[in-house]
């Protein structure tokens, strides 16, 4: 027996330091939100800053587009297993220095931080009615979030939203995905260009079509950017486009082979090009909250669901992969109660790592 033992020991060893043991999977939860006191916690975003910490934001309120409304933010240095306490970013009632009107109410929040570390929280602002009546907002901080800037105003439009966190497509070049929802209805970006925590100049890009919303974009290569799109009715299909860089021209819309029930997407780049898409896998609810994947930005494969419970609904996921090639996902939980966060590896989601050549 103790030759036996003896045996068992030595495989076990000498599987572990050659490496054929597999490591096991990652898969961890947490509520960023449970200091908020407010019944709707919603629209969060997510972002790895350049010291390896998390940064969240979302809004919260007694209603969607309450006048209480206000943006709040939390931080993690630990992957998202312990969050620092929550701060408040933008105000009831803050008007932007370009206004001369203070908003009503605030939503989406979007967060971005540039080849020059400084953070961008872009956000809705409401002046007037609901959604219809938004601009898009946005502050500055140069030091990981800690203080912000004033408030200054991106668009002038009514009925601008943004959604889905932007992508570089230089340096000094940031292109955010944004919606319109006012009488003439469109989806596409605002391509910026930035410098030292400035916008030089801003061009709107947008997708032909009223029938798609919030936008999400990958970057495929140097000169092609994917949108992934939203549909604006239940019993819809996501939508793919594709962005000409050079030429600054999007492609006709088509349709993904899957569902959606007429609710926010994100997606980012995996390995060797694929795009990992979090959505909603039904055609009228929002539930279950799932993960795809694609070669193309067109078909895609579901790999599993990350909510599931019976009368629920999981939605607006915010998506990033970290340095470490983990994955970060933000989401509104049971019904706007809770901002929630997971951390996953691919493991988790069944697939094999891939060296990104």
């Amino acid at each position: 027996m103790r030759e036996f033992r003896r045996h068992i020991w030595a495989v076990a060893f000498f599987a572990l330091i050659t490496g054929s043991v597999a490591p096991a999977q990652i898969f961890t939860s947490s509520s960023v939100s449970t200091e908020a006191t407010t019944p709707v916690q919603h629209g969060s975003s997510i972002i790895e800053l350049d010291d390896g910490s998390l940064l969240v934001s979302w809004y919260a309120g007694r209603s969607e587009a309450g006048r209480d409304s206000r943006i709040l933010l939390r931080r993690s240095t630990t992957g998202g297993a312990n969050w620092e306490p929550t701060q408040t970013v933008v105000v009831p009632g803050e008007c932007a220095t370009e206004s001369w009107f203070s908003n009503k109410s605030v939503g989406n929040t979007v967060l971005f931080q540039d080849t020059e570390n400084v953070v961008w929280l872009f956000y809705a602002a409401v002046q007037f009615g609901g959604w219809s009546g938004a601009h898009i907002d946005y502050k500055t901080s140069r030091d990981r979030g800690r203080t912000w800037s004033e408030s200054h105003r991106l668009t002038d439009k009514l009925g601008d939203l943004p959604r889905s966190k932007p992508i570089a497509l230089g340096s000094d070049d940031i292109f955010l995905p944004l919606s319109h929802s006012a009488l003439r209805k469109y989806c596409g970006a605002m391509r910026l260009e930035v410098s030292d925590g400035k916008i030089a100049k801003k061009v709107l890009s947008p997708i032909a079509g009223k029938e798609y919303s919030h936008p999400t974009f990958v970057a495929l290569d140097s000169n092609r950017v994917l949108a992934l799109l939203r549909a604006r009715r239940r019993d819809g299909k996501v939508q793919g486009a594709f962005f000409d860089v050079s030429n600054n021209t999007w492609s006709k819309p088509q349709v993904t082979n899957l569902l959606n029930p007429n609710s926010a997407i994100d997606a980012v780049r995996f390995d060797g090009g694929q795009i990992l898409l979090a959505y909603n896998d039904n055609a009228r609810y929002r539930n279950p909250l799932s993960i795809a994947i694609s070669d193309d930005g067109i078909n895609f494969r579901k790999l599993r669901d990350i909510e599931n419970e019976p009368g629920q609904e999981f939605f607006y996921p915010s998506l990033i992969r970290a340095r470490d090639g983990t994955f970060y996902l933000t989401y509104t939980w049971h019904y706007c109660s809770i901002i929630k966060c997971i951390h996953f590896d691919a493991k988790w989601l069944g697939l094999n790592l891939v060296s990104d050549q």
